[in-house]
């Protein structure tokens, strides 16, 4: 494999590492030149859970961003345009790498992030993160076109965040459709290249109102933190390259706490349920458009879930 194609693995290698709702790992690329495409992967939607691919163009977008970031390491600027044909909704993007100045040292930052960040399920520090960590990861969402909306302890509207998740929780759980969905991508066993195995979902919250996702395959459960930072990340539209943004969005926020030690978990049923979305959207008194919720804050390193090889992406 010549120099070119060494880069352009090891930027498919770092792109894979993206987070994706159930770790479904929603992509395909294609490569023609210099010139990659990314493809959503409709065989990995979750189907009822998410039937507009909205957080599927989110994974897509995550995976997007890290591609442009892991670009910078190798001296190369990714060129990119966002659904490029309008007849062809399952084109998420196309990437032209070309020849570029040396990385700062901002974009190594964030390029080393790729492969030290992994989402959380354990409890966090009971406490909120410094403030000028989390300017610099609300800076973070803005350069893509998002907004980062914090929801701390001492926010009024904290307690309608919890219920809403509480209360989106429970209208998934009474749905065997949605629990078939969750069951066919938690719990996987050792021989699975995408999924989350079974010792990285982590522990049940002791508390009924804890902001924290409850697995089927969830082992034992333990108190969670109360006063972490929690946030809503959003868009000022909701089509499906506002979702691409809100991947790439998130994906800068998410690198950018990494890179000060924060980790983060999600919390997706509130979004996935169009009655909690909207009544999330009203009681944070936003006039954009929820696509991500998550807490933040400070624990051990977490174990990173399975990634198909670059091989498999194509």
């Amino acid at each position: 494999m010549d120099t070119v194609d060494a880069r352009v693995e090891r930027i498919l290698e770092a792109a894979g590492n993206a987070p994706s709702v159930y770790n479904t790992q929603p992509w395909q690329v294609g490569f023609t030149d210099s010139t990659m495409t990314l493809r959503a992967d409709p065989s990995r939607q979750l189907r009822h859970s998410d039937p507009h691919g909205r957080e599927m163009l989110i994974s897509c977008g995550a995976f997007l961003f890290n591609a442009r970031t892991a670009a910078r390491r190798e001296s190369l600027l990714a060129v990119t345009r966002v659904l490029p044909d309008p007849d062809d909704d399952r084109l998420v993007a196309e990437v032209t790498f070309e020849p570029g100045p040396d990385p700062s040292g901002d974009e190594l930052e964030l390029a080393v992030a790729i492969t030290r960040r992994a989402t959380s399920r354990v409890p966090f520090e009971d406490q909120p993160l410094p403030t000028d960590i989390l300017a610099a990861v609300q800076a973070a969402a803005h350069a893509e076109g998002a907004r980062l909306r914090l929801v701390q302890p001492s926010d009024p509207a904290r307690d309608d965040l919890t219920r809403l998740i509480r209360r989106a929780e429970g209208l998934a759980a009474e749905d065997p459709v949605s629990r078939g969905e969750e069951a066919a991508w938690t719990n996987v066993g050792a021989d699975r290249d995408d999924g989350i195995p079974q010792d990285l979902l982590g522990p049940a919250p002791d508390e009924e109102d804890a902001p924290v996702r409850r697995f089927l395959g969830s082992q034992g459960s333990v108190p969670f933190e109360q006063h972490s930072t929690m946030a809503v990340l959003a868009t000022s539209g909701d089509s499906p390259r506002d979702w691409v943004a809100a991947g790439q969005a998130l994906e800068h926020a998410l690198l950018t706490a990494t890179s000060y030690y924060v980790r983060v978990s999600f919390a997706t049923t509130v979004l996935e349920n169009p009655t909690t979305r909207h009544d999330l959207r009203r009681a944070l008194s936003l006039d954009t458009f929820p696509q991500m919720v998550m807490r933040l804050g400070t624990t051990a390193t977490p174990g990173h879930a399975p990634r198909r090889a670059v091989s498999d992406l194509t």
